[in-house]
């Protein structure tokens, strides 16, 4: 009886745990399989209707429409500032999809489905490159696959998208010294996110220092000190041009970013933030919101404890001396996090260095780390069962039986709760950014069959799909206001207080002339846009002071602006929710009304 049981029992065994090729490629289809299930449910999200977007495409993607149609956004500050401040990489790749037909909206949507095989793919292979057991390398890419779906980075389709699988592909290569593929992973780092380029150069910095004998010392390979150099002179190049492209004024510093209500915790680039949230999980923190999602990463970092104990420790010899990239990175990551703290913003958010790298090395590791666990688990529990006696081959192999029948129940449960995972934890999943804006079908349909030089003026939060749905320029939007950059942060917020004014005043002559210096077309203005709530409950709004206070007081004090007197006259467009009026009109009438004031001496 026990023998029947334990030969299917030993087959499953070996093909959790034993390094044979046949295995290897079996754990690499199941998780790839369960990657392109994870990607059909993102691609239903996306494609769920015509005016469906990611979030953080409306700022990176929009302008890319340019590719196809060279006449719109005719001297947009906005799209020029978001095309200008675009890693080369990144806009070559949507430029190089344009000219072979496929737009950069519909790319947008498909690019995440196939950067999430890649990525599972790779933490796959890195894990069997540690540790050449199915089991760890299916629980630690299916885990990490799951973990990308929960956050807005990789479903986004902006530089961050090719964040990780560019990371991995370094990791991977670097790992298995092929040097040639390290230096061109490097490279479209640099060039598609340059950020996590620095983190990887720096992964090659450390690697010039040996730690032997509790003691640092220079590295004795050549070869190390060669992929250094020559990494660094083609790194610092890519970046030196692509920041010689951007002419949008200096990086804000940490002094003005800290006298701004832009960068504090309810500001739009909200920064400043109190106590161990700042440190833990801001843009400014070592972690990532999402990094221990799902629960199961959670073992990752209990993996060099697991290494240490005193149980099983053969695991210890198992383990390839590979592992050490993954704490030469950690070392570079933490390394740029407080760099990028003393300089800020100058290498831009601290959070970009620390928070990817944790994510990727607890990734890699949680299946090693559930592995050691459960073969642990079983250890002891085998060893508390065992039968002492005088027949000790009998008693090798009930103790075998049973360690082998513990592992395969644990393991079993565990991989059915990743599994689950989703399901039971998410009402939604992915959890990735998708919004759709079909209620404001009209709106996008009327600015699209606008001429394309049109130019639209708006406070209204609606204003930040325009350019994504319609095509079209509008001068300000709460989703564009990136304050990192003086020379465009100077002039877009000019251009917001001067609409608040605007809007709200009682002045015609302040209207009429706002409406003149920006070329204005069209003025577009929610149904409740001249009630004193819609300035105070606005936090976007209310960062733009003293100008927000005071047009709420006017309204408050039940002054009507000339605005609001000109809808009736001046609407060529609108719903129960917004209307659309005709700034030319709006001109008229604001100089007639001008002219039929008492003139002051």
């Amino acid at each position: 009886m026990l023998r029947c049981i334990y030969q299917p029992l030993s087959m499953l065994y070996g093909a959790m745990m034993q390094p044979y090729q046949r295995y290897r490629l079996l754990g690499l289809g199941l998780s790839l399989a369960i990657a392109l299930c994870y990607g059909w449910l993102a691609l239903q999200q996306a494609f769920a209707g015509a005016y469906v977007v990611q979030d953080d495409a409306r700022q990176h993607v929009f302008w890319m429409q340019r590719f196809t149609d060279p006449d719109i956004f005719p001297n947009d500050l906005i799209a020029n500032y978001f095309q200008g401040v675009a890693p080369p990489g990144y806009a070559a790749f949507y430029q190089l999809g344009a000219i072979l037909g496929i737009s950069p909206f519909f790319l947008s949507k498909i690019l995440p489905f196939f950067l999430s095989l890649i990525t599972v793919g790779f933490v796959y292979e890195i894990s069997w490159t540690l540790l050449p057991i199915p089991l760890a390398s299916f629980i630690a890419s299916v885990s990490f696959g799951q973990s990308i779906w929960c956050s807005s980075e990789h479903a986004s389709a902006t530089p961050r998208a090719f964040l990780y699988p560019l990371l991995l592909a370094f990791i991977y290569f670097l790992m298995r010294q092929k040097y040639v593929w390290t230096l061109a992973s490097l490279i479209l780092q640099a060039l598609f996110y340059p950020q996590i380029s620095l983190v990887c150069l720096g992964t090659l910095a450390v690697r010039l220092l040996d730690w032997k004998s509790r003691r640092i010392s220079w590295s004795k390979e050549r070869k190390n000190y060669v992929i250094f150099v020559i990494s660094f002179c083609i790194i610092a190049g890519i970046l030196l041009y692509a920041q010689g492209q951007s002419n949008f004024g200096p990086i804000i510093s940490r002094s003005a970013a800290l006298s701004m209500p832009e960068f504090q915790p309810n500001g739009r680039n909200g920064f400043f933030y109190d106590g161990f949230y700042f440190w833990l999980y801001s843009r400014g923190g070592l972690l990532h919101p999402r990094g221990f999602t799902p629960a199961l990463l959670v073992a990752g970092t209990l993996s060099p404890m697991l290494l240490w104990l005193p149980i099983n420790r053969a695991w210890r010899s198992q383990i390839r001396p590979q592992i050490w990239v993954l704490l030469q990175l950690l070392v570079a990551a933490f390394a740029l996090f407080l760099l990028a703290h003393q300089v800020l913003f100058r290498l831009h958010l601290p959070s970009r260095y620390s928070s990817h790298a944790i994510r990727a090395v607890l990734g890699i590791t949680c299946g090693l780390g559930w592995v050691i666990f459960l073969n642990n688990l079983a250890e002891l529990l085998s060893k508390n069962w065992r039968i002492e006696g005088v027949q000790i081959k009998i008693n090798s192999a009930r103790l075998a039986f049973k360690k082998t029948l513990i592992f395969s129940i644990c393991s079993a449960i565990t991989v059915f709760f990743l599994l689950a995972y989703p399901a039971l934890f998410f009402d939604q999943f992915p959890r990735v950014g998708y919004y759709d804006f079909s209620n404001n079908a009209e709106l996008f349909e009327f600015y699209a069959a606008q001429p394309k030089d049109v130019t639209i003026a708006s406070l209204s939060p609606s204003a930040a799909n325009i350019p994504m749905f319609s095509s079209r320029t509008v001068l300000v939007s709460p989703e564009h206001a990136l304050a990192y950059h003086t020379g465009f942060y100077g002039e877009f917020s000019q251009r917001v207080e001067d609409l608040i004014a605007a809007q709200f005043t009682d002045d015609p002559a302040l209207l009429s002339e706002v409406i003149s210096s920006y070329a204005i077309d069209s003025w577009l203005i929610d149904n409740w846009a001249f009630q004193p709530a819609y300035i105070q409950t606005d936090s976007w709004l209310m960062q733009y002071q003293p100008i927000a206070n005071k047009m709420a007081q006017q309204l408050t004090d039940g002054r009507q602006s000339v605005l609001q007197q000109s809808i009736a006259t001046c609407q060529v467009a609108g719903t129960d929710a917004w209307a659309a009026l005709d700034a030319s009109c709006v001109k008229v009438f604001a100089d007639e009304l001008s002219d039929r004031q008492p003139k002051t001496s």
